[in-house]
């Protein structure tokens, strides 16, 4: 088996062949900037989250008003947010359960047709 460093450098070799990422064949992932909502009162920027806590807090502890009335770009923003991320969850296939159904399916196969195999005596040995 080899160690984690060789298979590190063996897929960077064959990311270099293939021409993915780097120039070392590092694949980069590059993470989308965050979103940021201005308070139109203050004029103070905040990062939109999916919950957007700190944008809820400023808008009724500094300002005593909604988060529409001060942030109204940041619900249309974290909606998209949740969105997007709900998205990948709802890929197709087999689902987990569905997988150890069919590997047990697969076990039971292989167990019946050792099982059914000659049951009589073995042959070769010492008579």
């Amino acid at each position: 088996p080899e160690s984690h460093k060789a298979e590190k450098r063996r897929i960077q070799k064959a990311n270099r062949a293939a021409g993915i990422g780097d120039e070392q064949g590092r694949i980069v992932r590059v993470k989308a900037a965050a979103v940021m909502s201005k308070c139109t009162i203050c004029a103070v920027e905040l990062k939109v989250t999916k919950t957007c806590t700190e944008i809820k807090q400023h808008a009724e502890n500094k300002h005593g008003k909604t988060i529409e009335e001060v942030f109204p770009d940041a619900l249309p923003a974290a909606e998209e947010m949740n969105a997007a991320r709900a998205a990948p969850a709802a890929a197709p296939g087999p689902t987990k359960k569905e997988k150890k159904k069919a590997a047990a399916g697969g076990l039971d196969d292989l167990l019946s047709a050792g099982l059914s195999a000659a049951p009589g005596k073995k042959k070769g040995g010492k008579k």
